[in-house]
């Protein structure tokens, strides 16, 4: 089913707006920072949420982009655009619209009514879907997180824990194999989690284990299929599965699970240790192999 999902020639019966962007094409610089100062604006107004309904219309302007967030009491909108001074390599218009969860909502947080994107490419106006888009999932959590605290108020920790949930699974969903990608994606996941006032300690591990694994990124090819599947399977389940579970417990429960937490994760931050001295003897053997093959083909004895 994946396969077939997965055809063009199931891409050319689905409409412009409900394929899924190519994700290359938000990897630029200029993209990555409007994503962050979009998600900054959010994080900005849920601090200052009241715990009631409250309109609000809020405007951020740059020379290379525009922000506009609308909250009523029926849906949040997101627009954000590039200026034609963008240095960006695609010119775009994003839109999200999401119902308020109260209106309509779907697996426990607001429904999305619309998740666009349009741009110019090869002088050709696209229109596609970013709905699964995993450089928007951060944007997605907070715009749910903002619904709960115009309602809740900012520190709703039953409709965070739902929300990030719905990260969680968003994360273990990641089609992509490429482990920079599931890097960028984790980092969006452990951004959600630090609202959570988490732990320094464990903070510390987390960002210490992201860390320790970016550093393998450029041989990662070199490793076997089996340790391949421990680092994707570290990011995508064992880290979000068990910080879920921990924040989902009470506050004296946390404290006293808050070593093995530790514990575990610097276990994992050990694991992966281990991987880049695999890596670094499978450099110097490579190294070593490619010094004996110059010295056959360019070896020439002395008359």
């Amino acid at each position: 089913m994946k396969e077939f999902s997965d055809s063009p020639l199931l891409r050319f019966f689905t409409p412009a707006h409900r394929r899924a962007v190519d994700e290359h094409l938000l990897r630029d610089e200029a993209t990555a920072k409007l994503i962050q100062e979009a998600e900054k604006v959010l994080d900005q107004l849920i601090k200052k949420a009241p715990n009631h309904n409250q309109k609000r219309n809020i405007r951020r302007k740059h020379k290379q982009y525009t922000i506009r967030l609308k909250v009523n009491h029926k849906y949040i909108k997101l627009n954000m655009n590039d200026t034609k001074y963008s240095v960006s390599p695609i010119h775009k218009r994003v839109t999200i619209i999401c119902y308020r969860k109260y209106v309509k909502s779907k697996n426990g947080v607001g429904f999305c009514k619309e998740a666009s994107i349009h741009y110019i490419k090869d002088g050709r106006s696209h229109l596609r879907s970013i709905r699964d888009s995993s450089s928007f999932h951060g944007l997605f959590f907070r715009i749910h997180r903002l619904d709960e605290a115009f309602v809740h108020g900012s520190s709703d920790a039953k409709g965070s824990l739902e929300l990030l949930s719905v990260q969680e699974e968003r994360l273990q969903s990641t089609k992509s194999e490429n482990l920079g990608h599931l890097i960028e994606e984790s980092k969006r996941y452990f951004d959600s989690v630090i609202h959570f006032s988490l732990d320094p300690l464990i903070e510390n591990r987390l960002n210490r284990l992201v860390t320790q694994i970016a550093k393998i990124v450029p041989d990662f090819d070199l490793l076997d299929y089996e340790e391949k599947h421990i680092v994707r399977r570290m990011l995508k389940e064992d880290v979000p599965k068990l910080l879920n579970t921990y924040l989902s417990l009470s506050t004296k429960n946390q404290l006293n699970q808050k070593d093995n937490i530790f514990v575990a994760l610097s276990k994992m931050e050990l694991t992966i240790i281990d991987f880049q001295n695999i890596l670094e003897k499978a450099r110097v053997e490579r190294m070593n192999h490619l010094i004996r093959l110059q010295e056959l083909r360019y070896n020439r004895e002395k008359p």
